[in-house]
């Protein structure tokens, strides 16, 4: 039996990479692991999975300036950050980073986030893709998705979560996230509807594993 293949998705925020994520996943009936491996991670640490549940890439500090940018509680954000940190950064990454590797090398996969591309970068089945968009269709979805009043609030929240990722990524992987030569395809979001991006890393993917197989 060959390799598994394992397709990554590292994404800006608000670019849709869960939605996308979830359809590659469905059409190639690949499993599909973002918030399981958190879960798994939570059970492994023996915490409560909501103890962790803001972390996705983010230095442990990440929520506490994102509600400071509002007066009010954004919708689908349910994390508050506990009263001292009961788990490292370091520790709680190199956990999921092990729980992905497991993923990888027992089925075919889909993996949203969770520093993928630096964490399966020598899995010889991977394919790396990166999702990005213009901030004009990111301040959209962050008024939509998280409720934002003003597209300066957005914005914000959109420069704070960049840059909490950039942190995160550098502090816990030692690498640049944005390097457009870490991925095998990188799409802008905002040019084509979430249907035909999925439709473009499903054709790559089958590209390379017919290419592997000749």
């Amino acid at each position: 039996m060959g390799e598994k293949t394992a397709i990554t998705i590292s994404r800006q925020f608000c670019c849709g990479g869960a939605k996308i994520g979830h359809m590659v996943a469905s059409r190639l009936g690949y499993r599909y692991a973002d918030r399981e491996v958190l879960q798994l991670a939570a059970e492994r640490l023996g915490l409560p999975v909501e103890e962790i549940s803001g972390r996705d890439e983010r230095l442990a500090s990440f929520w506490e300036k994102i509600t400071s940018l509002f007066t009010y509680g954004l919708p689908d954000v349910s994390y508050t950050a506990p009263p001292f940190q009961t788990v490292t950064d370091q520790r709680l990454f190199e956990l999921q980073a092990r729980i992905i590797r497991e993923f990888a090398a027992r089925e075919d996969c889909v993996i949203v986030g969770r520093g993928g591309v630096h964490v399966l970068g020598d899995h010889p089945g991977a394919v790396h893709v990166f999702l990005h968009a213009p901030d004009a269709f990111r301040v959209e979805r962050a008024m939509e998705a998280y409720g934002a009043p003003t597209r300066e609030k957005a914005l914000s929240m959109i420069r704070e979560s960049d840059r909490a990722r950039q942190a995160y990524l550098a502090r816990l992987a030692h690498h640049d996230w944005t390097l457009s030569t870490r991925y095998h395809l990188c799409l802008d979001t905002g040019v084509l509807p979430p249907e035909r991006v999925a439709d473009i890393i499903e054709l790559f993917v089958q590209a390379r594993q017919a290419s592997q197989e000749s």
